[in-house]
């Protein structure tokens, strides 16, 4: 047991952050190393095929997705929006989370696409468990929905 609560003290004060490179996300760039660490483990792999359909408008949300490399089209929210092109350290779904859990537009890969997937129902217990940690998630959504709903061109985009 004393060398389980030792190399945890040794891990919350070794200084190393070894998900620092979610911080690339907008979602995540306020969060410390454990929050950091907290939404690593909920995050799931996912390759994706040029041409391949990651998901399609009007079906139900499961994942929001985050680019790790490739690119990824996204048909227009609303007639004459356009389509938005999602590169790497981008993001897909979270307008989604507050659209009555259904896609608002189709995302295909144009390239063939690695990207992290977080589910649904985990970016929500992740809220509900930790809320400083939900707050400061939710807060980075908020920035990303106004600027999105003000015709602002988002850093991270749709």
């Amino acid at each position: 047991m004393f060398k389980k609560i030792w190399l945890w003290i040794g891990r919350l004060f070794s200084g190393g952050d070894k998900h620092a490179g979610l911080r690339h996300y907008a979602l995540f760039k306020d969060l410390n190393s454990h929050e950091l660490g907290l939404v690593f483990d909920l995050l799931h792999p996912r390759d994706y095929r040029a041409g391949e359909t990651i998901f399609e408008k009007g079906f139900p949300l499961e994942a929001i997705f985050f680019i790790e490399s490739g690119e990824v089209e996204a048909s227009e929210i609303q007639p004459g929006s356009g389509a938005r092109i999602l590169k790497r350290h981008q993001f897909i779904g979270v307008l989604d989370l507050f659209a009555q859990n259904k896609r608002l537009s189709t995302a295909t890969a144009l390239t063939d696409v690695a990207a992290l997937a977080l589910s649904e129902s985990d970016f929500w217990d992740l809220v509900n468990k930790f809320p400083a940690l939900g707050v400061k998630i939710l807060r980075a959504c908020c920035r990303f929905q106004a600027k999105f709903m003000f015709g602002q061109a988002p850093e991270h985009k749709a």
